[in-house]
């Protein structure tokens, strides 16, 4: 055996561990946790408040300073969130402005930023802001336009499946390099 060979079968062992780790990853509902990580203390303030119930004062927390919104999050809401639902309707000739019938600040222990948007003629917007920091939930509730990367497993999927490719194309210049080798012996 050739030692292109021998790395070529050793790359492979090593990316078939890398997707059985991942597919004990994905498999996995629990969660291990540190005794540190257990402990952990929440010092994270929301703004919290929703324009159903707060009317205006919600929509601008920033500027009217207003800290009776403020709120000490409790136990693993470690996400300060904005929620803003609107709508928009549409004619033939053009599309109205965005219009706002609701915003929602608050504490939370999970947050999916992003869009989502229902309808054609009158579209309807529920959209989510997800911030760390406290008081960092100022904002109107629009997505980040910049890529933010969800733990889903995909990613280490794609990775693994790359590897997997390079691998049988590393595997198959040797195979034929060998063959042209014996061929011309």
């Amino acid at each position: 055996m050739s030692h292109k060979q021998k790395i070529a079968i050793y790359m492979l062992w090593l990316a078939l561990g890398a997707m059985q780790s991942a597919d004990g990853q994905s498999i996995s509902n629990t969660v291990h946790r540190t005794q540190a990580a257990t402990e952990r203390v929440n010092d994270l303030s929301c703004y919290e408040c929703d324009t159903m119930d707060h009317g205006e004062a919600c929509v601008d927390v920033m500027t009217r300073n207003l800290t009776n919104f403020i709120r000490k999050c409790k136990g693993e809401e470690f996400i300060c969130m904005v929620k803003r639902f609107s709508y928009t309707t549409s004619t033939e000739n053009s599309t109205s402005a965005p219009k706002m019938w609701s915003l929602d600040r608050r504490c939370a222990v999970t947050c999916e930023a992003g869009c989502i948007v229902i309808g054609e003629r009158t579209k309807l917007y529920a959209c989510t802001s997800c911030c760390e920091k406290s008081l960092c939930n100022t904002g109107r509730g629009r997505a980040v336009s910049t890529f933010q990367r969800v733990e889903t497993g995909i990613g280490t999927y794609w990775c693994a499946a790359m590897v997997t490719t390079l691998l049988q194309r590393l595997l198959l210049y040797s195979n034929q390099s060998l063959l042209e080798t014996r061929s011309s012996a």
